[in-house]
């Protein structure tokens, strides 16, 4: 068991997830700049899969951080911690890139959010049990 006091996988998580959220924020910013487009997506596909793609991670990411944030604080292992962190990370990565890119294969996205909320399910289990 973990000291509940040593919540350094969840602070490194955190940290990751919130520099992935400026990078994906500007990545909008920059195209709502160069585009000149104030609000919404403009009718710009390219704008439209931005959002979304930000949307998505912002809807998954901070419930899943959370979970494993109170596992951390409730005792769970090391190398649990970092398995959920690291398929959480995988998942949101690619999911990002199949919506905003649309370069990888489009199977990755159902198999991004089968990680995604895996980890959420598998964090919010072990919290009952």
């Amino acid at each position: 068991m973990n000291n509940p006091s040593d919540i350094s996988i969840s602070l490194a998580l955190a940290a990751v997830f919130g520099l992935l959220h400026v990078i994906f924020t500007l990545r909008v910013g920059n195209y709502r700049f160069k585009s000149r487009i104030s609000l919404g997506d403009g009718g710009d596909p390219e704008m439209r899969n931005r959002v979304r793609a930000h949307g998505n991670f912002i809807e998954n990411v901070p419930i899943a951080v959370l979970l494993i944030l109170l596992n951390d604080l409730d005792g769970a292992q090391d190398n649990t911690l970092i398995l959920m962190g690291s398929i959480l990370l995988i998942s949101r990565l690619t999911h990002y890139l199949t919506i905003a890119t649309r370069r990888l294969p489009v199977i990755l996205r159902p198999l991004s959010m089968i990680g995604t909320l895996g980890t959420i399910l598998a964090a919010s289990v072990m919290l009952l049990i």
